[in-house]
């Protein structure tokens, strides 16, 4: 690579149209946000570096590696997925194996995540950095003008995921609890539940989901041991202060924008508080910029192209073993 271009990033990644969850939203405007700075590959002969996400798409990075042996590859993670899911989830030792055999360098999303990962048994020794998400601003932003107070306060949840760790125990107990003569709650997405006050809508793509936001009060998530929620981003890039459970990363991208809770029985007191100091919370948001967090990306791997150039980074050699091995462990 030429001392005076930045390097080209290639994202092993195939967008999905329509509602779906929040790395795939997150990845899609990545995309577009390294086209507007010319450091997106157009075709993989011309990437300096590629990114390859989690445990998606593996066969394809692995074959990848093989034609570019000399090229670096970033490992963007998140999880721990056994924390979310359960202790015998296959998926992060999928992680972990693509990582040993195909990355040069780790992103992670969050603090939370590497240090959780870390703890698990995290295979050590690769550069890494922590980049958050961000969202897509000409779709999450404030509304022109803040909503007007209704007869209820309205606050929003959201989830693609029916996992019950995406908080479904906090939800249906304010669907028992909340005070509907104040409050309305809607909900978006994917759920276990068969609510009977909170009002259900189904998953809805990225623009409609942003008006839901904006036509909001107060945006809750009661997800354990999240890593880095984008939904939790968009809502807050919508101007919604935030009620989240104190776990995972929700603390970290939350800052002083929103409230913590420990408890559901906390949650109906946060949310007339956070009513009440809306104004104030909105003023704390801060929400990446999309155009900065592709900026880290592109800084992250000018550094790895640096010390692969200077002999400090060696990329990994991968054998047909090995690939063999990795394809085996994408159709699993």
């Amino acid at each position: 690579m030429p001392a005076s271009r930045r390097p080209r990033l290639f994202l092993l990644f195939t967008p999905l149209e329509g509602p779906s969850g929040g790395g795939n939203q997150f990845m899609k405007a990545l995309q577009a946000a390294l086209m507007r700075k010319d450091a997106l590959a157009s075709t993989q002969a011309d990437a300096d570096a590629f990114l390859f996400a989690s445990y998606h798409g593996l066969a394809r990075a692995a074959m990848a590696r093989l034609r570019r042996p000399q090229a670096v590859f970033i490992h963007r993670v998140d999880g721990p997925i056994r924390l979310y899911n359960r202790m015998d989830d296959p998926r992060d030792a999928k992680v972990a194996a693509a990582n040993r055999a195909l990355a040069d360098a780790t992103v992670f999303q969050s603090r939370w995540s590497r240090d959780a990962n870390v703890a698990l048994g995290w295979p050590q020794g690769l550069p890494d950095a922590v980049i958050p998400n961000a969202p897509d601003a000409a779709l999450f932003h404030p509304p022109a003008a803040q909503r007007a107070p209704g007869p209820r306060r309205r606050v929003i949840a959201a989830s693609w995921s029916a996992n019950e760790n995406k908080g479904f125990d906090v939800y249906a107990h304010l669907d028992a609890t909340l005070d509907f003569s104040r409050w309305e709650m809607a909900f978006v997405g994917n759920s276990p539940c068969k609510f009977e006050r909170v009002t259900h809508v189904p998953p809805l793509p990225s623009d409609a989901l942003a008006e839901q936001f904006r036509e909001s009060d107060v945006f809750l998530t009661a997800s354990r041991k999240d890593p880095a929620s984008n939904t939790l981003v968009e809502a807050l890039a919508c101007g919604l202060p935030a009620v989240a459970r104190n776990d995972g990363g929700h603390p970290e991208i939350v800052g002083r924008g929103g409230l913590l809770f420990d408890r559901p029985e906390e949650v109906p007191a946060l949310l007339d508080r956070a009513w009440s100091e809306r104004e104030a919370l909105r003023a704390a948001i801060s929400v990446p910029a999309i155009d900065d967090v592709a900026a880290a990306y592109v800084d992250f791997a000018a550094s790895l192209v640096d010390a692969r150039d200077a002999g400090r980074l060696r990329p990994r050699r991968l054998g047909i073993g090995g690939a063999l091995r990795l394809f085996r462990e994408a159709r699993a």
